[in-house]
């Protein structure tokens, strides 16, 4: 019997989380699924994070099924989940075909381009950052009197703050970032544009309580909440209804 009702407790308990709450993000590595859930949690949402069903090496983000919309919105805002990062190692894995000069070239562009990005998103406030660098092919026989293709880039910086906050870095120190990154290119040469993604105040959030009975709960709760107190008692009345059949029949066949 005591087996039957601890068996009960946890088919309760996940039927209300699974019931309360939906998957906003899942093949989150586990500090991704950190920042998103502080960050929610920090404009009032009730999010959590739990191992993903398809990959138990990585987690799923969860929120109230009426908050969604507005979780992935603060979410987008904040910059989060965080771009993908990529390096020198996932464009020279060591093997395979010889790249001719000009392919070499071209890899070698756009991989610094990518170790930029990497360093610009590690800057506090920068949400994602875009790097363009043309590097013009080297001339094997350089005349004296021809003109010299000098290498440019141009960046695209996106920060978050609210609207009394300064930008996290500015185009100057950009532009020292990027040129002392790339040989020959000159701060001059490289464009820099700085984009600001609106952050809405968490104290204008307000978070609203619900009474249910005793019971103070979320309003997109409440009717989930008013469902489980009444399957929980046809449940017990079902349990009750049952032990009382059991009784009964012991007590036949210990009369005959």
């Amino acid at each position: 019997m005591v087996k039957r009702w601890r068996y009960l407790l946890i088919g309760s308990v996940m039927l209300w989380a699974l019931a309360c709450t939906e998957p906003l993000y899942h093949g989150l590595d586990e500090a991704q699924a950190n920042a998103m859930v502080v960050e929610l949690s920090r404009a009032g949402f009730g999010a959590t994070k739990a191992p993903d069903p398809t990959d138990t090496t990585l987690w799923v983000v969860n929120v109230p099924r009426a908050e969604r919309v507005q979780a992935w919105e603060r979410l987008q805002q904040a910059g989060l989940p965080r771009p993908v990062q990529s390096g020198f190692g996932d464009f020279y894995p060591g093997a395979g075909l010889i790249p001719t000069s000009q392919e070499e070239r071209v890899i070698l562009q756009y991989a610094t381009a990518q170790e930029v990005r990497t360093s610009l998103l590690k800057i506090d406030g920068v949400i994602d950052a875009h790097v363009h660098l043309v590097l013009p092919q080297k001339a094997r026989v350089q005349l004296s009197n021809a003109p010299k293709a000098e290498p440019r880039a141009s960046v695209l910086v996106r920060w978050r703050a609210l609207e009394s906050e300064a930008p996290p870095v500015n185009e100057e120190e950009v532009r020292a970032l990027v040129a002392g990154a790339v040989e020959e290119l000159k701060p001059e040469a490289i464009e820099v544009v700085m984009t600001r993604a609106m952050m809405v105040p968490t104290a204008e959030r307000e978070v609203v309580f619900a009474a249910v009975g005793p019971l103070v709960v979320a309003p997109q709760s409440a009717s989930m909440v008013k469902a489980l107190i009444v399957g929980m008692a046809l449940i017990i009345m079902g349990l009750s209804a049952g032990l009382v059949v059991l009784v009964v029949r012991r007590r036949q066949q210990e009369g005959l």
